[in-house]
């Protein structure tokens, strides 16, 4: 153990290829996230911080410290918070919420159907989820209501998505046609600040969950089941293998016709999956014969 003048002056020692392949092979079996020789400099500068917290000097003293505790401790999650990589704005990429304003919406109103559920199966720290709820109370009628389920592995990002606070500086993201209707903007103490009406807030749940374990099941044990789900920006930190197990899963979460988005930058292609691509990232699910 050293004190915090003796870390502040000499910091960790490098970190050795051993340590990485270690550190990266348990990313890798706890959250199916894939990350090559290219990441060292990264996994370095975001293990140092927890180094210090627990005043080891070595990485490969963190290291010892992690292959001495069991799968479910809760410094694996504090592991997988630190490495795992949470960017996101609302209304990003915003072809996805044209096309179900204009294509999933109609069709959905059709039907005999009175709620629309979504999955944001990546949802951060929340922004995804809350824009989805923005346009749903916008767009739907009376008569017609949703639930949104947010998950991610991340459970520090899943406390601020719960919060629903945002700075102001994030403001200019969302469109101007739904702020009066779904933000306070925050006075006096609050000021600097906006946070998601509560009519919005209590559609919306978010719940940890890891894509590379069991099926998202409800109380009774039976798969969740969505009309939309958004998996965007998070394939690209998987392998093939991982991908095309996460296709399958996310296919029997989804209703007969139901959507899939995934982010612009990621790809389904050389994956075996039932999904048919509906455009570059928009996947439908088959009807049933």
């Amino acid at each position: 153990m050293i004190t915090d003048s003796l870390w502040t002056a000499f910091g960790p020692s490098p970190l050795t290829q051993e340590d990485f392949e270690y550190f990266a092979g348990r990313i890798k079996k706890l959250s199916g996230i894939s990350m090559k020789q290219a990441k060292l400099d990264l996994i370095k500068t975001r293990l140092t911080q927890r180094l210090r917290e627990h005043s080891y000097k070595n990485f490969s003293d963190y290291r010892n410290y992690l292959e001495t505790l069991p799968d479910t401790h809760e410094e694996w999650q504090e592991f997988i918070n630190i490495l795992t990589t949470n960017k996101t704005d609302f209304f990003r990429e915003p072809d996805h919420f044209h096309f179900l304003i204009q294509y999933i919406l109609p069709k959905w109103l059709k039907e005999d159907k009175t709620t629309f559920h979504i999955w944001s199966a990546a949802a951060s720290t929340g922004e995804e989820a809350y824009t989805l709820a923005m346009i749903l109370k916008h767009y739907l009628p009376p008569g017609r209501d949703f639930k949104i389920i947010g998950t991610d592995i991340d459970t520090k990002v899943l406390k601020t998505a719960e919060n629903a606070v945002y700075s102001l500086s994030k403001l200019h993201e969302i469109p101007d046609l739904y702020r009066d209707e779904c933000l306070d903007i925050g006075e006096r103490e609050a000021k600097g600040w906006f946070r998601i009406k509560a009519h919005l807030k209590e559609k919306v749940t978010f719940v940890p969950h890891n894509l590379i374990e069991a099926s998202f099941v409800d109380d009774k044990g039976a798969p969740k089941i969505f009309d939309l789900i958004l998996c965007r920006n998070v394939l690209i930190y998987f392998d093939k293998k991982t991908t095309e197990l996460i296709a399958h899963k996310l296919y029997e979460h989804t209703i007969d016709q139901g959507f899939l988005f995934i982010g612009h930058s990621e790809s389904f292609q050389g994956c075996t999956h039932s999904w048919l691509n509906h455009n570059s990232s928009i996947y439908q699910k088959a009807k049933r014969a």
